[in-house]
């Protein structure tokens, strides 16, 4: 169960900083975030770049992409602010493959001017994307994140295809999710999973649920339905490969798990530092 959890918190993290942050990198310093593109072009309502190079500063983190094409099909968002995008996208997908915020980044912030994207639709497609620290690389053929509504509530849909981690061998190959997010110029955000869903191997995850992301775990609140097809052949195929204690989680969870037929189920809930399998509080909490 926390691999397929970490699915879902990897989803949430790319998508948190969107909501947190894009109006502007400059407050950003060296220390924490460096980014940049090359190779750019303009094109018609955006541009696009040769090679990405992003890094988390101080920890040994990078991200390379030899492909960016970033548009508003509407017209309404400027290069500018879809460089922005951009930019916050890719400081969401280091923060996620970290597993968290850095050090060096907790105290600063980033602002998302929510009018910069209204009536919008901006979009970023990468291809060729690695992800690395020494000893753990992930690589994605193509990803990509869209905005398709800026009003009243913002809705995003993330996908990607040709998924490999050498560290995680229940990380999916292809991922797509459909989020949307309440409240983006509150102190309190709502994120909504409208559908998620995951190919691992033999296995198809599909999920949808709702986040209230707090500053801690134990400050956030979520309530996610997920079911996993086919997980005593999931088990089987990771058995030689994963660690033990992955196959043993996995095992663990799918004797929490409600069966209806080939799929297993879980309703996964989060309040007040405490975590729920299908109604059951799990013995410990989360900080």
């Amino acid at each position: 169960m926390s691999i397929r959890l970490s699915l879902l918190a990897a989803t949430t993290a790319l998508l948190v900083p969107v909501m947190a942050s894009a109006s502007t990198l400059s407050d950003l310093p060296a220390s924490c975030f460096t980014y940049e593109l090359a190779g750019t072009k303009a094109v018609t309502h955006g541009l696009t770049a040769k090679t990405l190079h992003a890094t988390l500063t101080g920890t040994d983190i990078t991200l390379d992409i030899h492909g960016v094409n970033l548009s508003d099909p509407s017209g309404h968002v400027e290069s500018a602010t879809l460089e922005r995008f951009n930019a916050v996208a890719a400081y969401a997908a280091l923060s996620a493959f970290r597993g968290g915020v850095s050090a060096a980044c907790k105290e600063q912030s980033l602002t998302i001017n929510s009018s910069d994207i209204r009536s919008g639709t901006p979009q970023a497609a990468w291809t060729d994307v690695t992800l690395a620290r020494p000893g753990h690389n992930m690589t994605i053929h193509k990803a990509s994140i869209q905005a398709v509504q800026t009003t009243p509530d913002l809705r995003l849909k993330v996908e990607g295809t040709g998924i490999h981690d050498t560290k995680q061998p229940l990380m999916p190959t292809q991922l797509s999710a459909d989020l949307t997010v309440q409240g983006l110029d509150t102190a309190r955000q709502q994120i909504t999973i409208n559908a998620l869903h995951a190919v691992s191997g033999s296995s198809a995850i599909d999920g949808k649920g709702s986040i209230e992301p707090g500053a801690t775990a134990s400050t956030s609140t979520a309530d996610l339905h997920v079911s996993v097809t086919n997980v005593d052949t999931l088990i089987g195929e990771i058995r030689d490969t994963a660690p033990k204690k992955v196959v043993a989680a996995l095992t663990i969870a799918r004797l929490m798990g409600r069966q209806s037929g080939d799929a297993t189920l879980w309703d996964i809930g989060l309040s007040g530092g405490v975590v729920t399998i299908n109604r059951i509080p799990l013995p410990f909490s989360v900080p």
